[in-house]
């Protein structure tokens, strides 16, 4: 006895389907944005170390300065662009190696860096009164 089977169209293969094509213009874009925050983080990190100015009025008799905290607040906001970068820099190439869009990412390293700036202006003035 034979059996007549129908033909069947093509096979899916099993498993996830494959990523879509790389975007040229996402890879430049991405690019273009992690040079651009690197070349503020520079910036930015010298901002930074001109907060230690704070602390040109301690030790005059009517200001009194914990060194300490101010040498945290002016560390925090040195390191809070490459903080930022390397988090989000991080990210933006693992979505770029995944083949998803990451031109987005890059952006959202501007809100956590003055976030963080901001947190170590905070810091070095509380550390002078």
């Amino acid at each position: 006895m034979s059996e007549i089977v129908a033909p069947q169209g093509p096979q899916q293969p099993a498993g996830p389907p494959e990523p879509g094509q790389p975007r040229t213009w996402d890879i430049v874009a991405t690019t273009v944005e992690l040079i651009l925050l690197a070349l503020a983080g520079m910036v930015s990190s010298f901002a930074g170390l001109m907060l230690v100015m704070a602390s040109d009025s301690c030790g005059t008799g009517t200001t009194e300065c914990s060194t300490g905290v101010i040498l945290l607040g002016v560390g925090l906001a040195v390191i809070a662009p490459w903080v930022a970068l390397l988090a989000m820099g991080t990210w933006a190439v693992v979505r770029l190696v995944r083949r998803k869009l990451a031109w987005w990412v890059p952006l959202l390293a501007v809100p956590l860096w003055a976030l963080v700036f901001a947190l170590g202006v905070a810091v070095t003035f509380a550390g002078v009164s």
